[in-house]
Parts: structure tokens; C-alpha cells; sequence
């Protein structure tokens, strides 16, 4: 037996199996780059989808950017700023329940994003779980203890449960940086906060600072009916049944059903 035919890898067959291999070799490498086009095109499209999301939200479209970061989100699950957006979107629609979910999901990849732990503790504030708000905002004053936002929606919390002792020194805080000075205009969220700093006060027994709280807040929302009725309970406290008479006349002026301020009448007119 020659030893062509002992050895059957002959010239011939090995020249075939050369281009064998070439040919696999080119077909994984077509293959390869034709996956990371497909990658590369993918990333492109949801990119655009979260810009395009973004624009709506930027424009308070809430409901038409939520499909965009839909999209963004299925061809990318990664891109974190799409998830952050599509739970503020939710939230901005009062789809609390979805921006709960959403949130979670985004504070699971990016779990030091204070405003992740924010948008939780309003969606939850929004459906009456005030001890999960209260979590979730400490979470984030945890990150950021200067984080504006999150304290309004703790000391909220906090009243809401009716735990005013708690909730008093926030809201004190807020109250004062919110009244501004001559380099800044005041806070937009100031009145709410004032508001619940009077009524806090009101019910801490601290009678004299609610009265005061409720006449600034009434300086600048003269038509703020459950202002007046404060300020009238907060003078019946106080002893001083003529102007407290007056007070809860004036809230009923404004809203003629308020059983607070009808209560409050009559008992400073006996």
C-alpha cells in the first residue's frame, strides 16, 4: 500500500479542508460583526425612543412620552435615565401604582439615585402608605440630606400620620429656607409648607406661632379658606372670640360648607 492511500490526509483533501476552515473561519466573523451591527443599531433606536420620550416629557406630555421610554427600555433595559423618566411619568399621570413598580425597578440597578428613593416616597404618599413614605424619604435624605424635595415629602408623611412632633422640625426647616432673602425668590412650595407648620403648631398646643404662621400664609393667599379657619381656631385658643369670629365669617365666605369654620363660629359665639 503506497503511502498516499495509508494516509488519508493527501494533498488534495487537505487543500479542501484548508478552505473548510477559511470559509467557517469568514462565516463566525460575518456573523460576529453582523451581531454587533445588530447591537450597535438597537442601542441607536432605543437611544432615540428616550430622546424622543424625553422631548414630551420636557413639554409635560407624561402620557405620550411613556410609550417612547416603553420602547427604549425593551430595546435596551439598561438605559437607567429611560427607566427613571418612565416613573416620573407614571407618577405625573397619577399611575401611582406603575411608578411604585417602576421606581423599584429602577432603584434595584441604580440604588445610590436619590431621586429614585423621592419618586418612590410621593408615589407611595399619593396612595396612603405614609410609613413607606417616610422610608423611602429617609432613604434618600440618607444620600442627600439637603435634598429639598425629599424633606417636604417626609415632613408631609409625618403630618399625615399625625406624628407633629416629628414633622415640626422639618417643616420649621423648610419654612425658614423657603421665605427666601434678598438673592433668592421664595420657594414655590413654601404656602403648603406653611400651611402644615401652622396647623402643626395649632395642634402641638403652641397657639401663638400657629396664629402667626397662619396670618403670613394669609398675607400672600388672602382667599385660602382653610387659612382663616386656622387662624380662627387659632385665636378661640387664644381667647380672643371677636376675632376669631371673624376669621371663620371670612372662610365661610369662601366656602360656605365648611363644617370646620361652622363649628368654630359657634363655638366663639357663645
Amino acid at each position: 500500500m503506497s503511502a498516499e492511500m495509508r494516509n488519508p490526509a493527501n494533498p488534495i483533501r487537505k487543500h479542501f479542508v484548508y478552505l473548510a476552515v477559511v470559509g467557517l473561519g469568514l462565516g463566525l466573523l460575518m456573523t460576529g460583526c453582523a451581531s454587533t451591527w445588530s447591537k450597535l443599531g438597537q442601542s441607536f433606536s432605543a437611544q432615540r425612543a428616550y430622546e424622543d420620550g424625553l422631548a414630551r416629557y420636557k413639554a409635560q406630555d407624561y402620557a405620550g412620552a411613556i410609550p417612547h421610554f416603553q420602547r427604549a427600555l425593551t430595546l435596551d433595559p439598561t438605559l437607567d435615565d429611560a427607566s427613571a423618566h418612565l416613573a416620573w411619568s407614571y407618577y405625573q399621570t397619577g399611575k401611582y401604582s406603575e411608578a411604585n413598580y417602576q421606581f423599584k425597578q429602577a432603584i434595584a440597578r441604580q440604588p445610590q439615585w436619590e431621586g429614585l428613593y423621592d419618586g418612590l416616597g410621593w408615589s407611595r404618599y399619593q396612595v396612603g402608605r405614609y410609613h413607606l413614605a417616610v422610608k423611602s424619604f429617609k432613604m434618600a435624605l440618607d444620600i442627600d440630606q439637603s435634598y429639598r424635595d425629599a424633606m417636604v415629602g417626609l415632613a408631609y408623611s409625618f403630618f399625615e400620620l399625625g406624628q407633629y412632633a416629628q414633622a415640626l422640625p422639618h417643616l420649621d426647616r423648610l419654612t425658614r429656607e423657603g421665605e427666601g432673602n434678598g438673592l433668592r425668590s421664595p420657594s414655590p412650595d413654601l404656602e403648603g409648607v406653611r400651611s402644615r407648620l401652622a396647623w402643626t403648631l395649632f395642634y402641638l398646643g403652641d397657639y401663638a406661632r400657629a396664629r402667626d404662621q397662619f396670618t403670613k400664609g394669609l398675607a400672600s393667599h388672602s382667599d385660602w379658606y382653610g387659612l382663616h379657619s386656622g387662624l380662627g381656631w387659632s385665636y378661640l385658643k387664644l381667647g380672643d372670640k371677636t376675632r376669631a369670629q371673624a376669621s371663620f365669617k371670612r372662610a365661610l365666605e369662601l366656602k360656605p360648607d365648611l363644617g370646620d369654620a361652622r363649628e368654630g363660629l359657634s363655638l366663639a359665639s357663645r
